[in-house]
């Protein structure tokens, strides 16, 4: 019988056992990531294009992706989407800066017929005139209203001048909607979907004939090689207020462009990020959520782009207390920079950290989610091991030390929309 009276024993975490995936190259080149070890009767197909809105204006990337459905020569939109809900499927479309990932999802007995429909239909796309129009009308209406956001004028101004040198920071304009024509998606199309298939990934338990099936699938497209643009991702610090009459809010943005996990300090700065502003019990939150009462909420961020990253602090606050929250933040930096942060407070994080990696690592899709992760930059699952280990032995004087060199506010851009 257990005794409840006696904890029971912990061990650090050191390793992680991934299910590592099948991995073929179809005759075009393309790689197929195949994730079969599960009971699971779902089956998820991930088409994955360089089609991002790197590759073009993000109007035309969204479009495009969002129309790969709206019928073709011999299906009308309604027609595809009732030959999917026919066989319980479904489908997803989600278009990132870097790529597009068109799904396929449904019973492993009908998987291959989702996504052979899924396949025609975005081959065969004609993109309908009128369906563009009323697609573009309805992005331009959302967007206007978006603009009206504090938060979206901030993240705007923030992203574009951080990264002015390069497609990252370019912005869409309402004006740029009455500036699309047809042949401007069907020329993406072509370039992008039919010759830039990167890769298939696959999640379920699909026999060996559904696998193949697949496989055949992919090698209808073609993949072009992947052209490297060295952007120059140097900035200058600034700092930016957007002034918007009557607001209540002020939406605050502050950062700088740093590294993704390809660079030796980042799993270390890591830490240092989730001390900062990375959970619900950071430094940022405790001083100026539950102690000064300026937001709701506040949280920091390293987001990772193929080439590079950045750093990111975020929040929205009253007016009033615009300046009052920037000078609290620059507190906390200072902290972080002048003082060892104590073991306590670093084992929580510790915790924290390596307890987050286990949950998104729960399951056969989660797993596949994670090789992508390391993937993407060239790396494999090793990389979670050494995640771990460096969580493990980071020291208080290295937190210090890696706020010192990151976190200068003289290396921030600073902008306010409000």
């Amino acid at each position: 019988m257990m005794n409840r009276t006696i904890a029971p024993e912990t061990s650090t975490v050191t390793h992680i056992d991934f299910q590592s995936p099948e991995i073929d190259t179809l005759a075009n080149k393309v790689k197929v990531f195949a994730m079969r070890k599960t009971t699971d009767e779902t089956v998820r197909v991930d088409f994955v294009f360089d089609a991002g809105s790197l590759k073009t204006s993000k109007i035309i990337a969204q479009l495009t992706g969002e129309l790969l459905f709206s019928g073709s020569a011999d299906k009308t939109s309604d027609e595809i989407e009732e030959s999917i809900d026919r066989l319980g499927g479904f489908t997803g479309v989600e278009i990132s800066t870097e790529k597009a990932t068109i799904s396929a999802i449904g019973l492993r007995e009908h998987i291959v017929s989702i996504a052979k429909t899924v396949v025609d239909a975005m081959i065969n796309v004609n993109f309908n005139p009128k369906e563009i129009n009323q697609l573009l009308q309805s992005k331009k209406k959302k967007m206007a209203i978006s603009l009206e956001k504090v938060s979206t004028q901030a993240r705007r101004a923030f992203l574009s001048d951080l990264f002015s040198n390069s497609p990252y920071g370019d912005l869409t304009h309402l004006e740029d909607y009455d500036k699309i024509d047809q042949k401007d998606l069907i020329e993406f199309h072509k370039e992008k979907y039919l010759k830039g298939l990167q890769y298939i990934s696959i999640v379920g338990a699909i026999n060996e004939e559904g696998l193949d099936a697949i496989k055949a699938l992919g090698n209808q497209f073609s993949k072009d090689e992947v052209t490297k643009i060295d952007y120059d991702y140097s900035y200058t610090p600034n700092n930016i207020h957007v002034e918007k009459e009557q607001a209540l809010q002020t939406a605050i943005r502050v950062g700088r462009v740093l590294f993704n996990k390809q660079h030796e300090d980042f799993i270390k700065f890591s830490v240092v990020n989730t001390i900062l502003g990375g959970y619900f019990g950071s430094r940022l939150m405790s001083s100026i959520r539950e102690d000064k009462g300026y937001t709701y909420g506040i949280g920091s961020g390293v987001a990772q782009l193929k080439e590079t990253g950045y750093f990111f602090i975020s929040t929205e606050v009253g007016k009033e207390f615009k300046d009052l929250t920037l000078e609290a933040i620059k507190e906390e930096i200072t902290l972080l920079q002048t003082e060892e942060v104590s073991e306590n407070e670093l084992s929580l994080v510790k915790n924290y950290i390596i307890g987050q990696i286990l949950e998104q690592s729960d399951g056969a899709q989660a797993m596949m989610d994670r090789f992508i992760s390391v993937e993407t930059y060239g790396l494999n699952f090793s990389y979670y091991d050494q995640f771990i280990k460096e969580v493990n032995e980071i020291t208080p004087k290295e937190v210090k030390e890696l706020a010192v060199l990151y976190l200068n506010w003289e290396d921030f851009t600073v902008v306010s929309a409000g």
